[in-house]
């Protein structure tokens, strides 16, 4: 038999459970409806669940002011190895609250979102990068591939040297390649913004010492110059010579110097004392004498993706693949009016869709001594020059080109058949430079000359 006071009790305690239910209800109408559970998907029943707080069984406190937010161990559990350790390891969390101050509440809510829900579409450029931190702190793989690519994808000028430093600084070498790509490509851009000068030693040396960074090199000196200003301050160091010469430490040997004009070099460079007077004296030598050989520890190197001038012998192309490339010889004779830089030619390609080539390029001066000899095997189903049917074959490095002297140029290429020009010109005119063309019978052994063939195109600059 039942107490009347027993009686009591559970009736007060009847009627206080109905007005909670009540109230759940007002909150939300359809908790207590079967509609969630039995007309929904998994994942619609989980985002319910979470954004209701349905039997939620663990507490986070987040970011700086601690803001509580709660989840289910069961489906943090099953999508993440750091939780199942958190909670079910041999040295599992004993506390149902867990402190995470490194992450903000939204970007948190937006991590449950997706191990809920799969959503990325909580992915977008205000998220993506403390997503990314969230991600890989839990080493949830997935979501850390969805903000890579998403990285990837919008790499601009406004962002590429943050994402450029954050790559680097979670280790993502993939992502870190494909920004540095988009930073070589737009050299001239990015290293007149003001973002550039707060990146890390490695991230800069990255970007300067490459070959396809497509920037002069003035540029590149008042970059590296501008940025060493700013790791003094950073260091607290005074801001003179000697201290961005210690900062920049090996990032100076890869502003290429000998690249510059003498002018340049004589009203800016050599004011400063950043380069020691032996290293001056010696860049002074080459730039005044001949330009040639090594100026140790300095690149003379050209950076192949430097925007060239092109000079285009034939007036026009035959429309299709009919020049035999197996093996015989194409040769051109040029003289030019001032002194250039030639970086090399470009070459017609077949119709082929990704058709690769064996070449061999020589270059002779008027007594016949051979100047370069480069070879390559290049796949052209790519052309980065003007023209469809294009492509560069470039020298090692520029070689100076005196004027009112014949050089020849000669080409041996292995592959399928090639467009070529035809209504070729004697005398082209570019810029300030004069190219005159003349047939090269005895090294042309497959019918180039002066009107018809291959070799339309020199890749040059002015020399200064």
């Amino acid at each position: 038999m039942i107490k009347m006071d027993t009686v009591g009790v559970l009736m007060r305690k009847i009627n206080i459970t109905m007005e909670v239910d009540e109230e759940n209800q007002q909150q939300c109408p359809l908790l207590d409806s079967n509609i969630w559970r039995t007309r929904s998907t998994v994942t619609s029943c989980n985002s319910f669940m979470l954004q209701n707080k349905v039997a939620c069984d663990i507490t986070f406190t987040l970011g700086s002011e601690g803001q509580e937010v709660v989840a289910h161990k069961y489906v943090l559990i099953s999508r993440s190895p750091v939780f199942y350790a958190m909670f079910c390891g041999p040295v599992a969390e004993s506390s149902n609250v867990i402190s995470v101050p490194d992450i903000e509440p939204d970007i948190f809510q937006f991590l449950l979102s997706y191990l809920y829900c799969d959503n990325d579409s909580v992915v977008d450029s205000d998220s993506v990068m403390a997503l990314l931190y969230a991600a890989k702190k839990y080493s949830i793989y997935s979501l850390e591939d969805v903000c890579k690519q998403f990285l990837k994808d919008n790499i601009c000028f406004d962002n590429a040297c943050l994402i450029l430093e954050q790559s680097h600084a979670f280790d993502e070498k993939d992502l870190y390649e494909e920004c540095l790509k988009f930073i070589w490509k737009n050299g001239e851009e990015i290293l007149e913004m003001s973002c550039v000068k707060d990146l890390c030693e490695k991230c800069m040396q990255d970007i300067i010492a490459s070959d396809a960074l497509n920037a002069d090199e003035k540029l590149v000196y008042e970059c590296v110059v501008s940025w060493s200003e700013i790791q003094c301050i950073k260091k607290k160091m005074e801001v003179n010579d000697q201290n961005q010469r210690e900062v920049l430490s090996n990032i100076l040997y890869y502003v290429r110097f000998p690249l510059m004009p003498l002018s340049y070099f004589a009203d800016h460079v050599s004011e400063k004392q950043i380069l020691s007077p032996e290293e001056k004296l010696n860049l002074y030598k080459y730039l005044c004498q001949s330009r040639s050989g090594a100026v140790t520890p300095f690149i003379s190197r050209y950076r192949s993706k430097k925007t060239s001038l092109h000079c285009k012998r034939f007036k026009g192309m035959v429309d299709s693949s009919d020049w035999v490339q197996k093996g015989k010889k194409d040769a051109v004779s040029f003289s030019c009016s001032v002194p250039i830089l030639m970086h090399g030619v470009c070459m017609y390609r077949s119709g082929l869709t990704g058709a690769p080539y064996d070449i061999r390029l020589e270059l002779y001066d008027e007594s016949d001594n051979q100047l370069t000899c480069v070879h390559r095997t290049e796949d052209t189903i790519e052309s980065t020059v003007e023209g469809r049917f294009l492509f560069p074959v470039l020298f090692d490095q520029p070689l100076k080109i005196l004027s009112c002297s014949y050089y020849t140029i000669v080409v041996k290429m292995i592959g399928p058949k090639s467009f070529y020009g035809e209504r070729g010109r004697k005398k082209v005119v570019c810029g300030n430079v004069t190219f005159e063309f003349i047939s090269a019978p005895n090294r042309s052994t497959n019918s180039t000359n002066v009107f018809t063939g291959q070799i339309p195109v020199i890749l040059f600059s002015p020399w200064l």
